[in-house]
């Protein structure tokens, strides 16, 4: 069996990483069983989460890892796309995982009030074993670095209203591709699916206030395809209350 290392969820969310949240739902997406174990990044293979132990080798980075699992378990989720879906869907992820994960990680770091709010809620995160002050010092430590991370990438050097602005194009043309459809290419999901459900639910669902959280909750089909990837991947998840209302 697997095990699976990744950052911690809280609340409603798997994962407050997209990519860790990502690979666990495409693991039950595939029906792969797994545990989760507890780990640093310094141990990681990539120095970064997720990665997992299969067979005694430590494998790093979410997107190699989906296809070192279709390999290993001789499954495939998209195997009833066509090639011009599989290369929209590939296009979108890759939307997703190298532009709109970004402009996530400039609302959690940038902004003061919504990095005062990160850090209480990544804070909380954390095992319980370590006292609070010590949990708040570590994920503090995480700022410096997310910084420069941000720079380097060039959203980092934008304004917050200019990020907003590109964050809410990506969540107009992931709504557009949705449609009315129940899952991006029909009534089966696939990869792009879990993809979204990693990306949206870590906007929605999280307690950091950003326009882009307001973004997202204005498109109604997007936050119905995030319950129905939660309802049907994650059910011991406690359904939301007030959170979509704020």
């Amino acid at each position: 069996m697997l095990t699976l290392y990744m950052v911690p969820g809280h609340g409603l969310v798997p994962s407050l990483s997209p990519p860790c949240a990502k690979l666990e739902a495409w693991l039950r997406l595939a029906s792969i069983p797994y545990v989760v174990g507890t780990s640093t990044p310094g141990e990681a293979p990539k120095r970064k989460f997720p990665y997992v132990l299969d067979q005694g080798h430590l494998i790093g980075d979410a997107t190699l890892l989906l296809g070192h699992l279709r390999r290993r378990f001789g499954v495939d989720p998209d195997s009833h796309l066509g090639p011009v879906e599989r290369a929209v869907a590939l296009a979108t992820r890759r939307m997703l995982k190298e532009h709109f994960y970004w402009v996530l990680v400039y609302g959690r770091w940038v902004p003061e009030a919504g990095y005062a709010q990160y850090l209480d809620l990544l804070s909380d995160a954390l095992p319980h074993a370590l006292p609070r002050e010590v949990r708040r010092d570590i994920v503090a430590s995480f700022r410096e670095p997310m910084l420069r991370q941000l720079d380097a990438q060039g959203l980092g050097r934008h304004s917050a209203d200019e990020v907003a602005a590109l964050g809410a194009e990506d969540l107009d043309v992931l709504a557009t591709q949705l449609g009315s459809r129940e899952f991006f290419f029909g009534d089966q999901p696939s990869t792009l699916d879990v993809t979204a459900y990693a990306s949206l639910t870590n906007v929605i669902d999280v307690a950091v206030d950003s326009p882009i959280k307001v973004a997202a909750l204005a498109h109604a089909n997007l936050v119905a395809h995030t319950r129905r990837m939660q309802a049907r991947y994650f059910p011991e998840r406690t359904a939301p209350t007030s959170a979509e209302k704020s």
